[in-house]
């Protein structure tokens, strides 16, 4: 009897393992299933004669080419071309184009491709931006820079001499009245950056200046400032007055994506340092706007996080798609038909703007 019962005994090990294995391969069809059950998707393919630069807008994207600036809608159909010429570059937002080669600067109307100003400035232009009523260029050389502001007809309203600073980053803001910019003081023992506030035309309303942290992001959130740091969200009033009441802590995250298709609290999204620019992607997502703060984790390693509106979608290189949406602990995620290298973004429709080399897709994730 001992002898038969131990002859039965890895016949009954094998069966539960059997099953074991069983149950674990549906639990893992069923994720897969659920992650990756659509891979057909609605795309087209603009080939591109050079792929030198390409921004999502709205309705399309903006691309350079080389010589042209064109736009591109969302159906792939092209709305417009202007030659601007050899070693150009720009910036496109739902404003219009800005685009610039040397001390030349050309504002463009993003809807019909008509030029609203072409002109030379007197220093080489490093960047610009065409906002609601205003265009802020930035003037080098790169320390001790100028920030011109002029009107859309290149009528100038005034000049801000920034001494013993590097501009980082500037934008408009509160409808497009009122300009901010975060600049980096390496003057002192310690670098520091200040973020100020003018009135076009007119003095400085305000200004951030942090000693606990180092600063690296301005959010707009209604009528006041939300500044990213190292440590801490802080939140300001135009005059530079921190509302200590929301304070909110992200040490140990770094914000790798802001909707800024949205002037007004848009959505941003953190991850956890070690994951930012990580060979494996980003996976532990943190999603934050307004009083709103909730973490996922995407399926995948994601090369590119793109915030739009309450989503946040991540691609990752090997063909994947993951979308995450606020106050939904559910992610989706979704094989892609098509092989790419670079993620522009995604536009107000939900179409998503890939390129692999001088083709660039539409993609419709809806």
């Amino acid at each position: 009897m001992e002898r038969n019962q131990t002859a039965r005994l890895p016949w009954a090990i094998a069966l539960l393992i059997v099953v074991f294995v069983s149950v674990i391969a549906l639990l893992v069809g069923r994720l897969v299933s659920n992650a990756t059950h659509r891979s057909s998707y609605d795309y087209k393919a603009i080939q591109l004669a050079a792929n030198l630069g390409v921004e999502v807008v709205d309705d399309g994207f903006v691309y350079y080419d080389g010589s042209y600036i064109g736009a591109v809608t969302t159906e792939g159909h092209t709305k417009w071309t202007y030659l601007i010429g050899r070693n150009a570059d720009f910036d496109a937002n739902v404003n219009g184009i800005a685009a610039w080669t040397g001390e030349s600067l050309t504002l463009i109307d993003g809807q019909t491709g008509t030029p609203s100003f072409s002109g030379a400035m007197e220093t080489d232009v490093l960047s610009a931006c065409i906002g609601e009523k205003y265009t802020a260029v930035l003037l080098g050389p790169e320390h001790n820079s100028t920030i011109v502001l002029m009107e859309s007809g290149g009528r100038r309203v005034n000049s801000i001499t920034l001494t013993n600073q590097t501009v980082i980053e500037y934008g408009f803001f509160s409808n497009g009245t009122l300009l901010w910019i975060m600049s980096l003081d390496t003057s002192g023992t310690v670098p520091s950056c200040t973020v100020n506030t003018y009135r076009p035309g007119k003095e400085m309303v305000g200004s951030i200046h942090d000693n606990e942290q180092m600063v690296y992001g301005v959010v707009f959130q209604s009528s006041y400032f939300c500044c990213a740091g190292d440590t801490f969200l802080k939140v300001y009033d135009y005059t530079g007055k921190e509302d200590k009441t929301r304070r909110r802590k992200v040490y140990g995250w770094y914000m790798a994506t802001l909707d800024e298709s949205v002037l007004d609290d848009p959505l941003m999204a953190f991850v956890p340092n070690a994951q930012y620019d990580a060979d494996a992607g980003m996976q532990d997502i943190r999603m934050i706007r307004a009083h709103l703060d909730q973490q996922v984790r995407m399926p995948y390693g994601c090369q590119s996080l793109i915030a739009r509106n309450d989503r946040v979608y991540g691609f990752s290189t090997e063909g994947y798609v993951a979308i995450a949406q606020l106050g939904n602990q559910t992610v989706n995620a979704y094989a892609l038909p098509m092989m790419f290298d670079k993620v522009y973004g995604v536009t107000a429709d939900n179409m998503a703007v890939l390129g692999n080399g001088n083709i660039v897709y539409i993609l419709n994730l809806s």
